[in-house]
């Protein structure tokens, strides 16, 4: 399971390369400050709360994560 530290870390850095796509985008779309500025800051307050919340989720999520056992060197897999 991840902290939420590194959630937060993780989330920032994807954010802050997405937000520059979009404004780039948005800015060739529209040729317009105020609107790109307006689309990319509402875009990015709403996918910055549902990637955090996404990634909470998947972070308490078994399935598909690998663990090195206490009792051994191998690996053991959850299904």
């Amino acid at each position: 399971m991840e902290n939420k530290k590194r959630t937060l870390a993780k989330t920032a850095i994807y954010r802050g390369s997405t937000t520059i796509l979009l404004f780039t985008l948005s800015w060739i779309l529209t040729n317009n400050v105020y609107e790109t500025s307006l689309i990319t800051i509402l875009f990015n307050i709403v996918a910055t709360v549902i990637y955090y919340v996404h990634e909470r989720f998947w972070s308490t999520v078994k399935w598909g994560i690998i663990s090195m056992s206490k009792n051994s060197s191998e690996f053991s897999k959850t299904a």
